[in-house]
């Protein structure tokens, strides 16, 4: 370690300043060592930024595994419900399906090919949330329905409308 000389010239410079102008020399001690510590502080500065935390982007893809780690999470709650967040995916998902068969789901048409329960799935919005079985069969009747627009007159089988 090194000895600094600065702040002991501080020292000395602030004293026989203060001692010249008249000041007494207690005083000009005491604005000595005043300057010596102004002197060791702004030496000890460091002007320069401290570098922030490189933060890792990771570009997610849909479907992969930590997006569907974070829904697994997110799934059901302490009561044994739905999660607000995997409610709000399932009826996205809900929406995509029926846009693909020209329906939305205030529809009366598409209300007949869900089926009460599925539709009173996803359209709750208050509480309690629905549990695991109607989001299952919520799922599964959406499975069914398919990716795309079925023939008018063939109406995909459902599962019986009863609650679980």
């Amino acid at each position: 370690m090194r000895w600094d000389w600065r702040p002991a010239a501080g020292f000395v410079a602030g004293a026989v300043v203060a001692w010249a102008v008249g000041f007494a020399v207690a005083t000009s001690a005491l604005l000595g060592l005043l300057v010596a510590a102004g002197v060791l502080v702004l030496t000890r500065l460091d002007g320069t930024p401290d570098p922030g935390w490189e933060r890792e982007r990771l570009d997610r893809r849909h479907g992969a595994r930590g997006e569907v780690q974070d829904l697994a999470w997110a799934m059901v709650g302490r009561d044994g419900r739905i999660g607000e967040r995997v409610l709000r995916r399932l009826r996205e998902v809900a929406r995509r399906r029926l846009a693909r068969h020209g329906l939305v789901l205030d529809d009366p048409a598409a209300q007949r090919l869900l089926g009460t329960r599925a539709v009173h799935t996803l359209t709750r919005t208050q509480s309690p949330l629905p549990t695991v079985a109607d989001v299952r069969h919520t799922i599964n009747v959406l499975d069914r329905l398919g990716p795309r627009r079925a023939d008018p007159t063939d109406h995909p089988p459902r599962e019986e409308d009863s609650p679980s």
